[in-house]
């Protein structure tokens, strides 16, 4: 459970860092760009003289990184757009409701993962909580032209976390930092081709209050993908996905209250309150 706490940790801070970049009119791709530099090269750093670039590339893991470092950026560009085109709310309980996926996934192609009648209450439980949280009648508004939207990132989000469960029950005992850090690596080059059609088709440049705000989601992104493998090599998806979300939901929506002075209706709170019996919930299920 350490390495869970820590990933609910991490990634709560990540999204704290987006409620600051929106106050300081931080530049989201730039900042992603920088964020997944600042990832690669602090994995590769740490482990510099434990591998080699031809090691790396007869890792039997490698089209694994490849592709969740793909969809990674591609699903957080998806994310953006859908919140400013389809709806604030129904992006984020998309992304969220998402943990279906892995769960029932590792349900049916792990032999020592199950899903008992206790832990599908604790998942609908979760399903609940979320959508009490994100109910807010300023952000509940849906455009329906785009509702494909928030599909795909649901699909995608699912995908990923799918993958990513994959790869740590495959290869056992690999060096998980060092996947980590080839998963920013394809990241980053994905998002160098999108920076330079930005920079050429839009004329943005870059600003040096984006290398600084990338660098700290950076550190943050690092650790939080780090923990996530570290934590679903221990914990089932059954009880890791609906404690990481319930978690990262419910701390979020306090700090934003307490912090950042977001109003909370009673209707949130319910679902603050069902998101942590949720995590206690699920937590002694077993």
């Amino acid at each position: 459970m350490f390495y869970l706490i820590l990933s609910i940790l991490t990634s709560t801070a990540i999204l704290i860092l987006f409620k600051v970049f929106v106050k300081y009119d931080i530049h989201i791709l730039q900042s992603i760009v920088v964020n997944y530099i600042t990832a690669a090269t602090l994995g590769f750093l740490i482990q510099w003289n434990s591998f080699t670039i031809t090691e790396v590339i007869h890792q039997d893991w490698l089209p694994y990184s490849i592709v969740i470092g793909c969809i990674f950026i591609i699903t957080f560009q998806i994310f953006a757009f859908s919140s400013q085109t389809a709806g604030v709310a129904i992006t984020a309980i998309s992304s969220k409701i998402s943990v279906v996926i892995p769960v029932f996934i590792g349900a049916f192609l792990y032999a020592n993962e199950s899903l008992s009648i206790l832990k599908i209450v604790g998942l609908l439980l979760a399903i609940i909580s979320f959508l009490l949280v994100f109910s807010n009648n300023a952000n509940m508004k849906i455009n329906p032209r785009f509702i494909f939207l928030p599909i795909i990132l649901f699909l995608a989000n699912g995908l990923n976390d799918s993958m990513m469960t994959f790869v740590q029950r495959k290869f056992a005992g690999f060096n998980t930092m060092l996947f980590v850090s080839c998963i920013f690596f394809f990241s980053l080059l994905i998002g160098i081709i999108w920076l330079i059609i930005n920079y050429f088709a839009l004329k943005q440049k870059i600003h040096y209050r984006n290398i600084i705000a990338g660098i700290l989601l950076g550190i943050f992104n690092f650790l939080s993908t780090y923990y996530f493998f570290k934590g679903v090599e221990v914990v089932e998806s059954a009880i890791f996905f609906p404690i990481l979300n319930t978690g990262i939901v419910s701390l979020s929506a306090i700090i934003g209250f307490f912090i950042f002075k977001e109003k909370l209706n009673k209707t949130n709170w319910i679902g603050i309150l069902i998101a942590m019996m949720t995590i206690f919930f699920i937590a002694f299920t077993d």
